[in-house]
């Protein structure tokens, strides 16, 4: 499996087809959490918040994105679109099974890291106002299945 991301207006080191100039990640973190009561034996009643959505935090080796992504840090006022794609081997080629579109993102945070026995390796957070998440099932034959398709707009605080 690779993660690699597409982000507007920022040129990566990826070579593999179909996402040539994108972003090559190590890893990613994301996550969403909600308040709800729980009053002892009456569970039926419980009561939910909004959720709270975490930024999207990743890491990736220093290449030619670099700083663009530092620049963005610093100086980024335009929110941006970011598309979030993971991929494995298929039969012949690399095929996306999950992606997340973020829509009006900032670079939040941005940090890097190293020793003097490795490449350095940054961590990028990115704040957004929209996700729009894509999960495809393959079947044993790589078959696609009908693709699952959720999102939020955080202005609004409603699905999409």
């Amino acid at each position: 499996m690779a993660i690699y991301i597409e982000y507007e207006g920022i040129k990566g080191n990826t070579t593999a087809d179909g996402y040539k100039d994108h972003l090559t990640v190590s890893s990613l973190q994301f996550g969403v959490g909600r308040g709800i009561s729980m009053e002892a034996g009456n569970l039926a009643n419980r009561e939910a918040t909004r959720p709270t959505i975490s930024e999207v935090t990743f890491t990736k080796l220093t290449d030619i994105s670099s700083t663009s992504l530092f620049k963005e840090a610093v100086t980024g006022s335009a929110g941006k679109k970011v598309v979030i794609k993971f991929v494995q081997t298929g039969s012949d080629k690399l095929v996306e099974f999950l992606t997340y579109t973020l829509e009006n993102v900032l670079v939040s945070g941005y940090s890097v890291s190293s020793d003097s026995e490795s490449d350095p390796v940054e961590s990028i957070s990115l704040s957004f106002s929209k996700i729009m998440v894509n999960y495809s099932d393959y079947d044993k034959s790589n078959k696609s299945a009908t693709p699952q398709r959720v999102g939020y707009d955080l202005a609004t605080a409603k699905p999409l």
